[in-house]
């Protein structure tokens, strides 16, 4: 089996990073501290954790799809298994609504249909899983990743315009109409990122066979620099949507975005390679437990058990202190799962002879 693909990890570090500023910040500010332009550098970066997210569950789900394949199974086998892995996720997302339901004192049920990031990543995978990396050929699995990305991005404009009937219920609108209400994360366009993620995967799966691991995420972050002038040349043209939201419809913002994910990807792999990344790092670890971290992470913050008493009351350095104090206890948290984990794993079985 091949490395573990560290710069994954650390990747998926940075995007926890980022998320727990946002929430943070979003939650814990007060009015004026809201009025700065410091929250609103913190917002503008609060547009990328969730395209983050969903890049690396589409490029990790296809390099776990490309092991399975390379290790004798065929396509037939490997859709139950991405179907089992994106229905997995969908769990999460369903027991994290009832976890927030509960703990907010059961005072907003319609939080239970809200449309959130964990509902998307898991339909993502699904659609990624059943459509595109189940193909036979590795061509027909990368053309279809590809084409699933821009068509969802393409789309997006008509989807969440469509006046659609009245009989489908608000919450089954949701998941790909941002117009609908609790329409957070809906699959358009945000399952675009984790059909780009899965192509990103495939290359890299070819890449690391032929040893051009290290030149193909090169061209990814140089591919990623030319989106800016592309996204932003195409934005000047005449648009060939009735409705078109720049900012959170338009495929030209979905480009930039997509060039930022090859962007940092890049970063992180050269990262990766200095000769400090040998070292423990709190990035990487963060990023293996990013499910645990984004769980507890969002009951601190929002939820009514932990600091219920900090929302909307810190100005920008008291609530810089408090993110610093929770990200040091998310690391500890991490650490002490993965070693908790690696001592279950140790455990002889009930029946093993202890030696």
């Amino acid at each position: 089996m091949k490395r573990r693909l560290s710069y994954v990890d650390w990747m998926r570090g940075f995007a926890v990073l980022l998320m727990m500023q946002t929430h943070a910040y979003d939650s814990w500010l007060s009015v004026g501290g809201k009025s700065t332009f410091f929250y609103k550098l913190s917002r503008l970066a609060g547009g990328y954790p969730a395209p983050l997210f969903l890049f690396l569950a589409g490029l990790s789900l296809a390099l776990m799809a490309e092991g399975l394949l390379e290790r004798g199974k065929v396509p037939s086998d490997v859709r139950p298994w991405l179907l089992r892995r994106g229905l997995e996720v969908l769990g999460y997302a369903v027991a994290f609504r009832l976890w927030m339901f509960t703990t907010g004192g059961f005072a907003r049920p319609s939080e239970l249909l809200r449309v959130d990031v964990l509902n998307c990543i898991g339909l993502s995978m699904l659609l990624v899983g059943g459509l595109a990396l189940a193909a036979e050929a590795p061509r027909a699995r990368l053309r279809r990743s590809a084409g699933l990305a821009a068509g969802v991005a393409l789309l997006t404009p008509l989807a969440w315009e469509l006046p659609w009937p009245g009989w489908i219920p608000e919450p089954v609108r949701a998941y790909w109409s941002g117009r609908a209400s609790g329409a957070f994360f809906p699959l358009f366009p945000w399952a675009g990122f984790t059909a780009a993620g899965a192509a990103t995967g495939l290359i890299l799966s070819w890449a690391r066979k032929v040893d051009r691991e290290t030149l193909s995420v090169a061209c990814l972050g140089l591919a990623g620099a030319l989106a800016f002038p592309v996204a932003l040349a195409l934005d000047r043209l005449p648009s060939l949507y009735p409705v078109l939201d720049f900012w959170w419809t338009s495929p030209n913002y979905f480009l930039i975005k997509l060039g930022v994910m090859w962007l940092v990807l890049w970063f992180a792999q050269l990262w990766s390679r200095a000769p400090w990344a040998r070292r423990p790092s709190p990035m990487r670890q963060l990023g293996r437990t990013s499910l645990l971290v984004y769980w507890v992470h969002i009951e601190i913050v929002y939820g009514g058990i932990v600091a219920a008493g900090l929302r909307q009351r810190l100005s920008v350095p008291e609530a810089s202190l408090a993110l610093l104090v929770l990200t040091l206890a998310m690391l500890v948290l991490s650490l002490s799962w993965a070693k908790w984990r690696a001592s279950a794993r140790a455990m002889p079985a009930p029946d093993a002879p202890v030696s």
